[in-house]
């Protein structure tokens, strides 16, 4: 994170360094202006800088016809001035584009100070918007790959499913108990915010190339997380050894974790399948209290766990589709 906001500072100052030069070398009025400019367009998500850097130099155009006019008809005074900002801020509001607001006025505030309109000074403050913007996507175009960095949260995530579903599938034998799972929750949990955070990051980082794989990703496994953190409650009974409790007990433990191979999911599908058919049509009805609860809440569990496979299917479908 240190190395990505060093390169940030780096990229923001090579660009308003270069702007300014580009500028004074153009003979541009107000040309350190440029600066502000540079900046606040960088600061824009990449994956969006292309239409923000479009609607501001469509603003700009409105921005400096609505100036001239008002200029021009009702001269340089503070009030026209003022007229100017809130027929031109009103009609940025109403078109969804307040973002062009502050650099725009900005240009106005140099006609301002001039008290002239003429052909030259409307190209100088139009170029002067041009430069900064094409400069801010230039410079924007060099990132910083962290694509290595979701790799490991990847990774991280799918040990840890790995390691609750082990120890899901001791508590259904009573070898383990629910309450010792906390921990682990905790952590997937952090590792699973951070990973989507990273994931819109590493999204936005391309002008026109679609990376959302890792974004669905971690949306997945949040709704996969859900699901486990519900499952715990239908897991803390004493099970009693029966035939349904080792069955899920062995497909808890064998879930496959494979995101890109469809077929796996596929095989999980057939297989509860089969366990919700002896569950219907094989296993006797429970004779006591006590089974009737073990059933009830093995029923619940093995739900929960076609829900499970289920997100994981059409993550899987989709991917494969979009590949």
């Amino acid at each position: 994170m240190l190395r990505e906001q060093i390169i940030m500072s780096l990229k923001t100052t090579i660009g308003v360094v270069f702007a300014i030069l580009i500028a004074k070398a153009l003979k541009m009025e107000f040309y350190s202006s440029v600066a502000t400019i540079v900046v606040v367009s960088m600061l824009s998500d990449k994956k969006q800088s292309i239409k923000l850097a479009a609607t501001r130099l469509l603003a700009a155009i409105v921005s400096l016809g609505i100036s001239s006019l008002l200029f021009t008809i009702f001269g340089f005074s503070l009030g026209v001035f003022g007229l100017y900002i809130l027929i031109f801020t009103f009609l940025m509001y109403k078109f969804n584009t307040e973002i062009a607001i502050v650099l725009n006025i900005v240009l106005v505030m140099h006609i301002y100070s001039l008290e002239e309109i003429s052909l030259p000074i409307l190209l100088n403050e139009f170029g002067l918007m041009f430069l900064g913007i094409l400069v801010a996507l230039v410079i924007n175009f060099f990132i910083l790959d962290i694509e290595k960095e979701l790799i490991e949260y990847q990774k991280q995530t799918e040990n840890l499913f790995d390691s609750i579903f082990k120890n899901m599938g001791k508590c259904l034998i009573n070898e383990h108990q629910a309450e010792l799972m906390v921990g682990q929750l905790v952590e997937l949990d952090e590792i699973l915010s951070k990973g989507k955070a990273r994931a819109y990051k590493y999204m936005n980082s391309y002008y026109i190339q679609q990376n959302n794989y890792y974004v669905e990703y971690f949306i997945m496994r949040k709704q996969q997380y859900y699901t486990v953190r519900t499952m715990q409650k239908f897991i803390k009974l004493k099970f009693l050894k029966q035939k349904e409790v080792e069955l899920l007990k062995n497909f808890t433990e064998n879930i496959v974790n494979n995101t890109k191979i469809l077929n796996a999911c596929e095989s999980q599908m057939i297989i509860l399948e089969e366990i919700k058919h002896h569950f219907t049509h094989v296993a006797e009805l429970p004779p006591t209290h006590d089974q009737l609860q073990n059933r009830i809440a093995l029923h619940q569990y093995l739900y929960s766990l076609e829900d499970l496979v289920s997100v994981k299917m059409r993550f899987v479908k989709e991917y494969e589709k979009n590949k």
